[in-house]
């Protein structure tokens, strides 16, 4: 089991120049990638993402590629046009604003695009040295995420292992329940014994309440879906989605058994089967 929470980090030098890849992943219904690279390394864009959807499968992903490069032969060059376009419209403002002009030279400076560096080839065997970072920090990221995963394990065992306990419990309870109603019921049957009735309509009445009130079905086909969830969980893929899909099953076996009870004892294991329930729902939505 994986968890979508991770975290990868590589770094590497290449000819002087310092390659660092960062991938941050949260929690999402489908790939939310979003990427972060510098200009020149844009032909590496569709090789990058490739590999964020074959490792990551889903999850929003933040990829980052930071560079910090050796000192160029040419000289950076600023750009002067649009240096003083920012800096009429910045002396605009501040005369409408009353403020002051003081260090706007610095900020103006450190705007878009008016510091130019020259941009130099990326050659094949610094591409294939990139990649080869990215594809560290991803396994990194999947270590990350497989450490996670293994916690939520714990927990969803945990929660389980109460959904087996509360299902022990019901047997115990179900004994009681069936000697009252069997008294219950008794007792207005011989009422009746003295006025005349449709004992076919009779009969007819007690076996729908007796399948109303059976709930071996509902308790077997839960104890079905807990294994199911247990050898999913434990499968060596990408479980979260089929995980949600059988949490949607175990919910509606526990409501109707909590329909069904009609015992104050069993309707409070119903509860907090439903309080586990909702553990179990806010777990697996982490999960691959």
């Amino acid at each position: 089991m994986w968890s979508m929470t991770g975290f990868g980090k590589s770094s590497g030098v290449f000819n002087e120049k310092k390659y660092t890849v960062e991938i941050r992943s949260l929690n999402g219904k489908s790939l939310d990638l979003t990427l972060k690279i510098p200009p020149i390394l844009r032909d590496l864009e569709g090789e990058f993402r490739g590999a964020v959807q074959e490792k990551l499968e889903r999850g929003k992903v933040d990829f980052s590629v930071f560079t910090e490069p050796s000192e160029s032969k040419e000289e950076a060059f600023l750009n002067t046009t649009l240096a003083k376009h920012y800096l009429k419209e910045i002396k605009q403002i501040a005369e409408e604003e009353g403020l002051s002009m003081d260090g706007w030279v610095s900020a103006i400076l450190s705007l878009p695009g008016v510091i130019k560096q020259p941009l130099e080839a990326i050659a094949i065997d610094e591409q294939a040295f990139i990649v080869a970072l990215a594809n560290q920090a991803l396994d990194e990221t999947m270590g990350f995420r497989e450490k996670e995963g293994a916690e939520i394990m714990k927990d969803l065992l945990f929660c389980l292992g109460k959904f087996d306990t509360l299902l022990s419990q019901l047997e115990s309870y179900e004994e009681e329940r069936i000697a009252v109603t069997r008294s219950r019921l008794e007792g207005l049957i011989n009422e009746m014994k003295k006025a005349e009735f449709d004992s076919q309509r009779l009969e007819q009445e007690l076996l729908f309440y007796m399948d109303k009130f059976d709930v071996s079905e509902e308790k077997q086909r839960l104890k079905s879906h807990l294994s199911f969830f247990k050898e999913t969980a434990s499968a060596p893929t990408s479980c979260g989605r089929k995980l949600g899909f059988i949490v949607q099953e175990m919910g509606r076996e526990i409501n109707t058994l909590g329909s069904k009870s009609n015992h104050a004892a069993m309707q409070r294991s119903v509860v907090e089967m439903k309080n586990f329930l909702e553990k179990v729902k806010e777990q697996i939505q982490n999960v691959l």
